[in-house]
Parts: structure tokens; C-alpha cells; sequence
């Protein structure tokens, strides 16, 4: 286990090594973001050739569907590990909240599984307008029973830091996961319900195996107080991701009413690439959503906030010229022709989920303060606005309807987050360096704007200039402190430090960096 980073009484890390250990921390929990990410991207050459469009739309309905009745029934608890983990001081106490969050997270989901098996048939009715879906409902229950459970397991895991076997065992998920898939899918040719097979064989094996390693270091215990307690930070939670839900899905359900499903097909591959970024966002939150409970409570705690928010501002924006720029080409490359119509559609859906990674880093401080439901209540506003948005854009404009709409209300929500947030705790910001950052991204955008990509040469041209543009124009306007560069300069190579110059040397900045 990694030290921790700060105490109640003051930093336990100088700044210099809080910055490091936070990137050291949040490189290793994109370890299994980035794995499945390039294996998702590396099957799409076998599911597209052995699903059809309509297939990904029904299997992305089921998960939605029940995605969303999940949230209702189990409130997000194991969320709320972290918040009462950090509570309590002595390893036993500690112990006994896990366990109960564990084991309550279990019991939930079995209880919710249980709950909704009857009303398969109504959901199917529901989605679909016939019965035919119910089987897959079902298949898609049975992950409940221990899902809910792993994901307090997966949680414990980032709060104690324990990254070695957070890693492993995602990486035991994934491969376990495609090779069910190639033998269901590809193979045996199940086509949706392979699919489905596949979640629910990879989820089971995981979770034997991380039960193994829990009950080796902590001991079964239920404290039903704890549980209430629990249960009562969680459910704002619960839903607000409800509502967050029906932003991220609710275009899913809108559009067949519009467009056929081989459309909601295409919409789903745009949305799944376009949404990397929040995978990627991902992993930096994984390590955050864990620590900031103890980061909060620096001395210093102003400052490395506000610095910690121009790093992910750059690294999310960055993220987002890559995946924008890249899409055609790649798709071009890795998809059936059927499929090549998501490629316009990434970009907005990128930006969307930048916006709200944005968003979910302030919204931080309202887990902090223990006020949970003001981000229950920003994600509801957000949600009403996408709601309309749908009702206006989906019907005359189809997929890019649904795009443009998530695009609002991510901007929305994080709008208001941006100033309830300060609110209840006023922050700063690096305003100077974020208007670097925008300034840079904008510049990097102009290729892929004014000059024509017909062909697959011309668009990987169009790509790496806009890639090569980033780097040079945040150089230009001197984004990076001295003390940036003097820390990179002594953990880089040399070869590495003539590269990390390009970003050039403005003012410095509180304690040197």
C-alpha cells in the first residue's frame, strides 16, 4: 500500500511529491481502462462482422435498460465507501465498514435481481414493443447477484491502494471476458445472447476470485447501523445517477422511435468510442474519488486544487483532439462500411464527455463536504435539459439530434456544478493556463476544419498535423512553469527533456512548480 497523502493535521507528502505520487497512482489505475479499451477496439473487427447494427442496438438497450433500474434499486452504495472509510481512524473500525459495505452491496443486489426477474417480459414490452427480449433481461439479472458486491469490492481496493491486485484481477475480467466473447460470439455464433453469456461468465470468475482475496484479510461482519448510514449517503447518489443515466442512454430509447435500429447501431459504436474519455477520465478518478477525502484536508489543499484542475483540463482536451481527429481514419480501417457513419459523429460526443469530466472533478467538493445531494440535484437539472433537448433535435435531426443534446447538458450540469461548488468552497483556477490550453486546442483543430480528407492517406495526414500542432502551440504561448520544467528535467532522460522543452516556460508559481 502506497503512503497516504495528506492527514488531519497537516501534509503527509510535500507538494512536489503529491503532484508525482498522484500521477504515478493515476498511470496505474489506466492500466486496466487502457486494456480494455484497446481489446474493445480490437474486437470491433469480429463483433461488427458477426452482430449486425441491430444487434448493438439491442444488446446496448438491455444493458441501459437495466443500467438505470440499478441505479434506482441500488442507490450507488458503494459509493459511499470511501467518504466513512476515511472517517474512522483505527484498522479495525475500518475493517468492519468495508465488510458491511460489501456485504450490503451483496445483499442489495440479490434483493434487486430478485425484484425485477417477474417484470422481464414488461421491460422487453417496454423497450422493445414485443416480449422477445425477455431472455436477455434475464441473462443480464443474474450479473446483479455478485455485481453489485464487486463493485464495492473494486472500490475498497482504490481506497486502500492496493493497485498490484486492482490491476490483476481487472485484467483477469478482461481476458476472461474476450475469450467468452470469441468463443460465444465468434465461435458458437449465440450473436446477442453470447454476449450477454460472456459479461455474466467473466463477472462470476472475477468475483470468486476477489472473495478469495477478501476473506483472507477481513473477517464477515455486518454493522446495521453502518448500513443505514451508508444507505443515506448514498441514495442522492442513486439518484443522480439516474439522472446522469438518462443523459448518457435516454438518446438510445428516443431514437427508435425515429430511426430504425440499424441507426441506433451506428449511434451506439460513435457513442462508445466518443465515451474513451471517460474512460480515461476514468482512471485518473479511480485514484481521486478514492483520495479526496484525505487531499481535501491539506494545509495546501486551495492550491493543489486548483493545479490539479489545469492538469486535467490538459490531459482531457488532449485526449479529445486525438480521438477527434483519428476517428475517420481508424474506423476506415477497422470497420465494415455499414459502420463508417459513427466516424463525424465522435467528435461531439468527445467533447461532451470532456465538458463532464470536467464537471465530475468540481462536483468532488459536494462528496467532500458530505453533500451528496447537491450533485443529485445538478445532474436532475441537466437531465430535464437534455429531456427537452431530445424532444426538439431527435425527431428532425436523428443521431446528430441525440449528440448535440448530450453536448447541452453535460455543459449545463457543469455549468452549475462551477458555481455551486464555489459556493459551499470557494476554489481558483489557473485561468491564465487554461485559456492557453483552448487557445492551443483551437489552433490543432484547423487542419481537420479547412482542409479536405477524402482519402485514408489524406485523413491520417490531417491527423498527425493536428496532433504535431498541440504540443507546438502550447510551446508558443509558454504554457509550462519553470518549475514544471525543472521537475521533468530531473526524472526524464535526456533525450525526454528535449522533448518536454517544447512546452516552453512561463511564471512561476507557489512552491516552485
Amino acid at each position: 500500500m502506497t503512503q497516504p497523502i495528506s492527514s488531519a493535521h497537516g501534509d503527509a507528502l510535500p507538494v512536489q511529491s503529491l503532484f508525482k505520487n498522484v500521477a504515478y497512482l493515476s498511470a496505474a489505475y489506466s492500466v486496466p481502462f487502457l486494456l480494455q479499451r484497446v481489446a474493445g477496439i480490437l474486437i470491433i473487427p469480429i463483433t461488427t462482422r458477426f452482430l449486425t447494427p441491430s444487434d448493438f442496438a439491442i444488446i446496448d438497450l438491455v444493458d441501459q435498460t437495466l443500467g438505470v433500474v440499478s441505479l434506482l434499486l441500488g442507490i450507488r452504495f458503494a459509493a459511499a465507501l470511501g467518504y466513512f472509510y476515511f472517517q474512522v481512524e483505527s484498522p479495525r473500525d475500518r475493517k468492519r465498514i468495508a465488510a458491511t459495505a460489501i456485504l450490503g452491496a451483496g445483499l442489495i443486489g440479490t434483493l434487486a435481481a430478485g425484484a425485477c426477474w417477474p417484470f422481464s417480459t414488461t421491460l422487453s414490452r417496454a423497450v422493445f414493443g414485443n416480449p422477445s427480449a425477455a431472455p436477455y433481461f434475464h441473462i443480464s439479472l443474474l450479473t446483479w447477484t455478485f455485481g453489485f458486491a464487486m463493485e464495492a469490492l473494486f472500490a475498497l481496493m482504490r481506497v486502500e491502494n492496493r493497485i498490484g491486485m486492482y490491476n490483476a484481477i481487472s485484467a483477469f475480467r478482461l481476458v476472461t471476458g474476450i475469450a467468452t466473447i470469441l468463443i460465444l460470439v465468434a465461435v458458437l455464433k449465440l450473436r446477442v445472447a453470447g454476449m450477454l453469456y460472456a459479461a455474466l461468465l467473466a463477472g462470476g470468475l472475477t468475483m470468486i476470485l476477489m472473495l478469495a482475496d477478501l476473506f483472507r484479510r477481513i473477517p464477515p461482519a455486518f454493522d446495521s447501523r453502518v448500513f443505514i448510514s451508508m444507505a443515506k449517503y448514498a441514495l442522492p447518489l442513486g439518484f443522480g445517477g439516474i439522472a446522469t443515466f438518462i443523459i448518457n442512454v435516454g438518446d438510445r430509447f428516443f431514437l427508435p422511435h425515429y430511426r430504425p435500429l440499424a441507426d441506433v447501431g451506428i449511434y451506439v459504436l460513435a457513442y462508445k468510442i466518443g465515451m474513451l474519455i471517460a474512460f480515461i477520465y476514468g482512471s485518473f478518478e479511480a485514484y481521486w474519488s478514492a483520495q479526496v477525502f484525505q487531499l481535501m484536508r491539506r494545509n495546501d489543499s486551495d492550491w493543489v486544487f486548483a493545479r490539479m484542475f489545469t492538469y486535467v483540463v490538459l490531459g482531457i482536451f488532449f485526449c479529445v483532439l486525438i480521438l477527434a481527429v483519428c476517428a475517420r481514419p481508424v474506423l476506415r480501417i477497422m470497420v465494415a462500411p455499414a459502420f463508417l457513419g459513427a466516424a463525424p459523429l465522435v467528435p461531439i460526443i468527445a467533447l461532451a464527455y470532456c465538458i463532464r469530466a470536467i464537471g465530475s472533478f468540481l462536483c468532488s467538493i459536494f462528496l467532500v463536504a458530505g453533500k451528496p445531494g447537491y450533485d443529485a440535484i445538478t445532474n436532475w437539472l441537466g437531465s430535464l435539459v437534455c429531456l427537452v433537448s431530445y424532444w426538439i433535435l431527435i425527431p428532425r435531426f436523428g443521431y446528430w439530434g441525440a449528440a448535440y443534446a448530450t453536448l447541452i447538458a453535460f455543459g449545463v450540469i457543469t455549468a452549475i456544478s462551477a458555481v455551486w461548488t464555489y459556493r459551499l468552497r470557494p476554489y481558483r483556477v489557473e485561468a491564465g493556463r487554461l485559456a492557453k490550453i483552448g487557445a492551443s486546442l483551437a489552433l490543432a483543430a484547423l487542419p481537420s476544419l479547412l482542409l479536405p480528407a477524402s482519402s485514408l492517406m489524406s485523413q491520417i495526414g490531417v491527423a498527425v498535423a493536428s496532433s504535431a500542432i498541440f504540443p507546438c502551440a502550447l510551446w508558443a504561448f509558454r504554457f509550462a512553469t519553470p518549475g514544471e520544467l525543472e521537475k521533468l528535467h530531473h526524472g526524464c532522460s535526456a533525450a525526454q527533456v528535449v522533448i518536454l522543452r517544447l512546452c516552453g516556460a512561463s511564471r512561476r508559481s507557489p512552491a516552485g512548480i
